[in-house]
């Protein structure tokens, strides 16, 4: 974050965002330059190094005062001194019998100070006036590229406009506990809503503080680590004619910002073994994903620690260890609170252990567990709504035209591109005339040019690797062509080189 008066924004049409550094030669060479001259003032003075930034602030006096800004950060400054100065002048300024008029009566009185301190006169000299910001020392600078420099500078910029939110809505797609702690550390009010967040500012805007713009402005880079984000902020701003709000938006597409990954993200930590045990489980093509959404529960959010993922279905999982009886209450709480949608499309694993019933959840699914994972009675669920899903697709496709383009049509993307299942695909196939001229072999739908086309070319080819290749070319997966067009593999042994292909009478 920047001081307020290196803010520059430009508004239009209601809208409004800061005026952000390009990262272009002009721009690399100024951040190269201010990241030189830090590096140089080591072991030199806080005020020297500040005189040589304001001799080339002229330059563009806004971004040089904001990139030193954050350079100065980077710098560690203390001061350095063997006496305590106010102590040193303290002493001095005791060891006047009156007013020093010349030098050598002031070096008679330094002289002695410095001899009752057992320090030498320039020791005492130096530390009457250490503690002054232009004397203190740059002990440490630690550097970064001229290109990351601008990036934090954009970053910064940003959080500075934030702090004249007034409220802010974000969307999100992963790190939702992260988010959440921070937005509860900062003391930030929020509610959900149709999968936005929204972050409520000052109760009044006659009585607007920077407080609640701060803390949106801290939450900034929490939610930036997310893979997918986008915010919409309100920004207060003073005009001609009084107070107005503005609309600020930014999104993860914007690629002016650097924020380094966070090395330990890739480490994931779960709350307890079980739930580590549950990520690394595979059901069934069902792709398990954390922490995937934020549910409203009442005036709470509600973080499922998993979803089961598979043809655009999505099943939530929370799984409740053992935790203290004030927790788990507030957990029952919580869970009945949400909505009943969400609560038919949830999977609950409880603790046999925890002193709770499956009555207390106002929901069905609720498996009790015991130290592993029950893993064939949450496949049994999820067979069922495998089984629904496939119903309603089924019903869903009644009304789409499907279509069929190309020699060979992937079912399986095509089951992706529809958004439904597999078998609601291929029941919807059986009865749709335009597909009477494909041919399903495994996954695919190949139509009858191309097969005839393969058919031709393996006449008089016996090698099964050469017909493979054939096969291939035309985009076909697996040998069951070779039993739909009259062929059996013959196989001497397990090398492919010698297995044959032989044409049925």
């Amino acid at each position: 974050m920047l001081t307020s008066d290196l803010l520059v924004t430009k508004s239009y049409k209601g809208k409004i965002e800061p005026v952000y550094a390009k990262i272009n030669s002009g721009n690399l060479e100024i951040s190269r330059s201010l990241i030189d001259i830090f590096q140089k003032h080591i072991g030199k003075t806080y005020g020297e190094l500040s005189e040589e930034i304001e001799g080339i602030e002229e330059i563009d006096f806004r971004l040089i005062r904001g990139l030193s800004q954050i350079l100065k950060r980077k710098c560690i400054i203390e001061m350095d001194a063997d006496i305590e100065p106010s102590t040193a002048r303290k002493m001095v300024f005791e060891e006047c019998t009156g007013a020093v008029f010349d030098a050598l009566e002031r070096n008679d009185v330094i002289n002695r100070v410095a001899e009752s301190l057992s320090v030498k006169p320039n020791e005492l000299e130096k530390a009457l006036w250490a503690d002054m910001e232009e004397n203190l020392i740059v002990k440490e600078f630690q550097t970064m590229t001229p290109e990351d420099l601008l990036r934090q500078y954009n970053l910064s910029l940003t959080q500075t406009l934030l702090f004249k939110a007034t409220g802010m809505e974000i969307q999100i797609e992963d790190n939702f506990q992260e988010v959440f702690w921070k937005i509860k550390r900062f003391g930030l009010m929020y509610s959900i809503e149709d999968g936005r967040i929204y972050l409520d500012g000052a109760v009044s805007l006659f009585k607007l503080t920077e407080r609640y713009g701060t803390s949106m402005a801290k939450l900034l880079p929490i939610i930036m680590k997310c893979k997918k984000w986008s915010l919409k902020a309100s920004i207060s701003k003073k005009t001609m004619t009084g107070k107005r709000i503005y609309d600020f938006t930014l999104d993860d597409t914007k690629q002016i910002f650097n924020i380094e990954p966070d090395s330990n993200s890739a480490l994931e930590s779960f709350d307890s073994a079980i739930e580590k045990e549950f990520s690394l489980l595979n059901f069934n093509d069902w792709h398990v994903k954390r922490e995937s959404a934020v549910l409203k529960a009442g005036q709470y959010a509600f973080i499922p620690d998993f979803s089961l993922e598979k043809n655009g279905k999505k099943i939530f999982v929370e799984i409740i260890g053992f935790w203290t009886p004030e927790y788990l209450k507030k957990k029952i709480q919580k869970i009945n609170l949400l909505e009943k949608r969400e609560k038919e499309e949830m999977i609950l694993l409880v603790n046999k252990k925890l002193a709770c019933s499956g009555s207390e959840f106002n929901m069905d699914n609720i498996i009790f567990y015991d130290r592993k994972i029950p893993y064939l009675e949450i496949l049994r669920i999820l067979r069922k709504y495998e089984e629904k899903q496939v119903t309603e697709d089924i019903e869903r496709l009644k009304n789409v035209e499907i279509a069929f383009e190309g020699n060979i049509i992937d079912l399986d993307e095509t089951a992706r591109k529809y958004e439904v299942a597999l078998d609601a695909l291929l029941n919807a196939i059986k009865h749709d005339n335009n597909a009477n001229d494909y041919l399903r072999i495994g996954n695919q739908l190949v139509d009858d040019q191309t097969l005839k086309t393969v058919e031709e070319e393996l006449n008089g080819v016996i090698k099964y690797n050469e017909a493979l290749i054939i096969v291939e070319k035309y985009g076909i997966k697996g040998q069951q062509v070779f039993d739909i067009l009259g062929y059996k593999v013959k196989w001497s042994g397990l090398d492919p080189d010698n297995a044959e292909i032989v044409k049925l009478p």
